[in-house]
């Protein structure tokens, strides 16, 4: 389940942080997003912004902003998400509830194989020495 939390981040400030760490001005960033320069300024001064926007700034700025937000609790274990890591698909892969659930039960039928397979093993090799 993913729920977001309601969390005092000044939304505006960080993405001004992370343009500044990869030394992309104002002009730039405007362009990356299709936006000018001077909405790159008030983007800067908002403690908010829409989804939309933040998803645009993500890509720009290949960082997940959406983390600052997001509290995620798979297997009933609630962790708070770090706003760390880089974003986009060289680095990280983001998938579905639905797609870790199916990744999860096909981990565990492999496991389960994986210990019948060892079973099965000491069966033969206890065979084989008689």
């Amino acid at each position: 389940m993913l729920t977001f939390a309601q969390m005092s981040v000044h939304i505006g400030e960080k993405i001004k942080q992370r343009a500044k760490e990869l030394r992309i001005g104002t002009t730039e960033l405007g362009r990356l997003i299709n936006t000018s320069k001077q909405n790159i300024y008030g983007i800067y001064k908002r403690k908010s912004t829409d989804s939309e926007m933040l998803r645009k700034l993500s890509d720009a700025l290949d960082y997940d902003f959406f983390q600052y937000y997001a509290i995620y609790n798979l297997d009933n274990a609630s962790t708070v998400s770090e706003p760390a890591g880089h974003y986009g698909k060289k680095n990280k892969q983001v998938v579905s509830l639905e797609e870790y659930q199916k990744l999860k039960k096909e981990l565990e039928d492999i496991k389960e194989k994986y210990e019948l397979l060892k079973k099965i093993n000491a069966l033969l090799e206890k065979q084989k020495k008689k």
